[in-house]
Formats: C-alpha cells, sequence, structure tokens
C-alpha cells in the first residue's frame, strides 16, 4: 500500500524517507509490484492515470514537468534553469522535451551526471525567483540560457510566447518584454552561446498567437519569401467586423493563415462556426490577390508553404537558408 510511505506534497515518494522510516524493503517491493513507479534515481510515486487527452506534445510536457518536479523533491532547494524553468513557467518548445533536467551550478563549472546537468554560471549575479513552489532563474536569463541549449527553434518558440501581448483587455500580462531580456543578455555579456541568443532575439515577436505561428515565420524565412507583416487587421464591411490575418504581405497583397481556426470568439453549433469561417473566409478572398492557408502537419512538411506561397504569386527574395532541425 502506497500509504505506507511518507509521501512529499507533490506526490512523491523519496527512498530516503522510506530508509529513514525503515520501508525500503516495502518500497522496493512496491516498485516490483507496481504500485509504485520510479520516476528518477531515489524518486518514486503512485502510477498515474494513463494520459490520453492532448496531443503528444502535451503528453511530452507533462512527463518533463513530472521529471522536473522530481528533481525538485529529491534535491536540496536547487535552482532550475533553461528548459527547466521553462517548463516550470508553463511555456511550449518545439521538438521534444529533453531527458535531463538543468539546475544552476554554484559556480561557473558545469557537469553531468544521469538525467541531472548542472549549468554553469555566466555571471556572479543571477536572478533568482520562485515560480510554483520551485526556485528558478528569472524569466529572461532562463530564456538566455534556452536559447544556449536548445535549437533555434524551440527557444523562439518559448520566447514568442513569453512576449505575446494578449489582444483582449482580461488576458493576464505577458511574462516577459523583448527589452527586459535585450537587457539581461547586455548584462551577462560576454558569454558563450550569445550568437545563439542573439539570433533568437533578432526574431522574437509579441503578435505570434501559437507555435505554430512562430514555425511558420521560420519556415516563410527558410525559402527565402519576403517578411510578413503579423496580425494584420483587415476590415470586412460585408460582415461589419474585422480580420486579424496571421501573415500579411501588403507589396504583393498576399495573406497567409496557420491553420486559420480560433480567429474570433463564435458561439452556436459547430455548424454555425463552420458557416462563419467560411463566410470570413471568403471576404477576406475578395480583398487581396492571394490567400494561403496550412495546418501543422503541413507546417512540419514544409513545402506544401512553399507550392501554396509561390501559387498565390510571393517572389522569393532571398537565397534559402536552413534553420529548422527536423524533429
Amino acid at each position: 500500500m502506497t500509504d505506507a510511505f511518507p509521501i512529499t506534497e507533490h506526490g512523491f515518494v523519496l527512498a530516503r524517507d522510506a530508509r529513514a522510516s525503515g520501508r525500503e524493503a516495502g518500497l522496493y517491493a512496491a516498485a516490483r509490484a507496481g504500485t509504485l513507479e520510479r520516476v528518477r534515481v531515489g524518486v518514486y510515486r503512485p502510477p498515474p492515470a494513463p494520459r490520453t487527452a492532448g496531443s503528444p506534445s502535451e503528453r511530452d510536457a507533462a512527463r518533463y514537468r513530472d521529471l522536473v518536479r522530481a528533481v525538485g523533491a529529491s534535491l536540496a532547494s536547487p535552482v532550475f534553469t533553461s528548459y527547466a524553468a521553462i517548463a516550470i513557467a508553463g511555456l511550449p518548445v518545439f521538438g521534444a522535451w529533453p531527458r535531463h533536467v538543468h539546475v544552476l551550478s554554484q559556480d561557473g563549472h558545469g557537469s553531468r551526471r544521469g538525467d541531472l546537468v548542472r549549468v554553469a554560471r555566466i555571471h556572479p549575479d543571477i536572478p533568482v525567483v520562485t515560480t510554483d513552489g520551485f526556485l528558478t532563474t528569472s524569466i529572461e536569463h532562463s530564456l538566455i540560457q534556452l536559447c544556449r541549449h536548445a535549437t533555434l527553434a524551440a527557444a523562439l518558440v518559448a520566447t514568442d510566447a513569453a512576449l505575446r501581448i494578449p489582444r483582449t483587455g482580461d488576458s493576464a500580462a505577458a511574462p516577459t518584454t523583448i527589452a527586459a531580456l535585450r537587457a539581461e543578455h547586455e548584462r551577462l555579456l560576454p558569454y558563450r552561446g550569445s550568437r545563439r541568443v542573439e539570433a533568437v532575439l533578432a526574431r522574437a515577436t509579441t503578435r505570434a498567437d501559437s507555435p505554430l505561428e512562430t514555425m511558420s515565420r521560420l519556415v516563410i524565412e527558410e525559402f527565402g519569401f519576403p517578411e510578413p507583416v503579423l496580425q494584420h487587421r483587415m476590415h470586412l464591411p460585408e460582415l461589419s467586423r474585422d480580420a486579424m490575418l496571421d501573415f500579411w504581405w501588403p507589396d504583393h497583397r498576399i495573406a497567409g493563415e496557420a491553420d486559420g481556426r480560433g480567429k474570433y470568439a463564435l458561439g452556436g453549433s459547430a455548424v454555425d462556426v463552420v458557416l462563419a469561417e467560411k463566410a470570413r473566409e471568403d471576404a477576406v478572398r475578395r480583398q487581396v490577390a492571394g490567400f494561403v492557408r496550412w495546418d501543422w502537419a503541413e507546417m512540419q512538411r514544409r513545402r506544401p508553404i512553399h507550392d501554396r506561397l509561390v501559387a498565390a504569386g510571393l517572389p522569393v527574395v532571398r537565397e534559402p537558408v536552413h534553420l529548422i532541425v527536423p524533429r
């Protein structure tokens, strides 16, 4: 029975606690029987209910947050940074979450052992905050560390999410600003990996509404298309409302939308929503020279976006570059 073991506030059973209470043999027997599962060395918990809801990426993020919390339960006051701090903050990344957890080292030396990476301090003064009950580096410092450790795509998705300014007044404020990120970056200079950080900061925006939009911008840049205007407001007089277009090329009057869903709040039945979306798209098409849309799967293949934008009349104006590392 799992209630025979001391359980932490986050639902973990620590081997050291079982040992101290004389229940170590019972702990390992419970693990063999399947009533406890091992999360990491010395950390167990009752098996959670199967994660059937959510996408594979959402389930992977939940798996990683569990690992981070397990580290938090087994170490003495770790300061999480990079991927670990980003996960605690609830920010997304592109691609799989890692199998290791980043914590801040006490000095300028880093190390890796098992699933734990101790990140060397790149400055003697590192800001530390409390997030969801855990110590983490500030959101600005955590994002900078993520830029040093992750792919451009993964880091840009997290950074855009942290910078996003909601378009509705009742939404929470963005966790940080571009000015705050640049100030922390400049305070830390010079440091190893700073050019990777600058590559993210050069592309970061407050106007990406989803990871798909962020990744779509990288695809557009990869193929050498002109830089689009983001979140362009277009008035639709026949519908007496505005449409927000994800991507807009005013010189060519071409509009692009990533997925195209959730652009406005609608009530009613599913049929009503589909009809309203069709009316919106038709009204937009009547005002533009070209209209292109794509979904997440097409973004990952990348070529459909290229072919549709070319067919719509958008020119290639720069040499193609390789920016996205395959998942």
